[in-house]
């Protein structure tokens, strides 16, 4: 054997597996429409002329075994305050028995009653809070520039008050009281019509926004908004104490606003998970209007409420931004029928 056939027998060598590693994607789309032993013969290594050592006998496999892949095609995020829409995913499935390659769908994410879910939330919940130590100076410009805002509101949220309350009527009070509840109660039939659309619509990205939105709810309302309220404890404006009316520990609960905090939380949530203007138009649209349904029906100041959006805005897009990156990679255990192996998931 001459050294150029020699040379012509590695380079076809080598080129095999990259060949099948580059065209997993389209075979992955293209099995269910070509017969088997087509796929085969595009794997199978070409014949040359010239003689080669029996091959030894292949390795057999456990009957049924089942390996998936999941490839997102779009990037990781890597800035807090401007995300990415989540990638989508492909699923590939290799059967050893009968090397099929298919493609049944997206990974699916945790379930609210799994023991897993609560400890994603934990680690949400500590992300929150250790976030500013992360911060760079981007982030804490828009930080000095979120609380300059809440100042000066605070400084003229008397003067605001008398515009807002001078102009209200029946038909603006109609109003504002029907979409005052996305606040509250209405935010968690929002989250649970994602949740339940995400399970039976096989649509990992909708249950994701429920999870996420609970989870931003748990942090935002409940861990940050409450403690602050009672310590600050801020005088409502339907009291007629004035603005600057402050009794901590009394149990006046006027700042921060706990709708606007919820409110927001939930639409920053939404808005992150949907690369879509009119979602989030619509998202944080809402989340406004609860907040003037505040200043409206006089339960709040103006800067109770610029906190509130403020914070919501902040624990969203922590707990997206942190649990996007906890689901880029994940190993998952495949059983079905004849079939056994593990699930990896990532992004690359």
């Amino acid at each position: 054997m001459d050294a150029r056939s020699h040379r012509l027998d590695i380079l076809r060598a080598a080129a095999i597996p990259l060949g099948i590693c580059s065209a997993l994607p389209i075979l992955a789309t293209a099995s269910e429409r070509l017969p088997l032993e087509t796929l085969n013969r595009c794997t199978e290594p070409q014949q040359t002329t010239q003689a080669t050592p029996a091959t030894p006998p292949q390795a057999t496999y456990p009957e049924g075994s089942l390996l998936a892949y999941d490839f997102p095609s779009g990037p990781l995020r890597s800035s807090l305050w401007q995300l990415d829409e989540p990638a989508p995913s492909t699923r590939v499935l290799i059967d050893s028995d009968s090397n099929n390659l298919t493609a049944p769908g997206r990974l699916e994410t945790e379930s609210l009653l799994s023991k897993d879910y609560w400890k994603l939330v934990g680690s949400d919940i500590k992300e929150t809070f250790t976030a500013p130590a992360h911060w760079d100076r981007k982030d804490w410009l828009i930080f000095g520039g979120v609380t300059a805002g809440v100042g000066l509101a605070f400084a003229f949220d008397e003067d605001i008050r008398k515009g807002i309350q001078r102009n209200r009527n029946s038909s603006v009070d109609s109003v504002f009281n029907a979409l005052e509840p996305f606040g509250q109660e209405y935010s968690a039939g929002v989250l649970l019509a994602f949740y339940v659309g995400g399970e039976f619509l096989h649509d990992p990205r909708a249950k994701s926004v429920a999870l996420d939105g609970i989870s931003a709810s748990i942090i935002a309302s409940g861990l940050i908004v409450q403690p602050l309220k009672y310590v600050i404890g801020r005088s409502r404006p339907n009291k007629d104490q004035g603005a600057y009316d402050f009794h901590p520990f009394s149990g006046s609960a006027s700042f921060p606003s706990g709708h606007a905090t919820q409110a927001f939380a939930v639409a920053t949530v939404i808005a992150e998970h949907y690369d879509s203007l009119w979602i989030t138009l619509t998202a944080y649209g809402l989340a406004s209007t609860v907040g003037y349904a505040r200043l409206n029906n006089d339960e709040h100041w103006t800067s109770s409420v610029l906190a509130g959006a403020a914070i919501g805005t902040f624990v969203g897009r922590v707990v997206v931004h942190f649990n996007q990156h906890h689901r880029d990679v994940s190993l998952q255990p495949v059983i079905e029928r004849h079939m056994q192996g593990a699930q990896i998931s990532f992004s690359f």
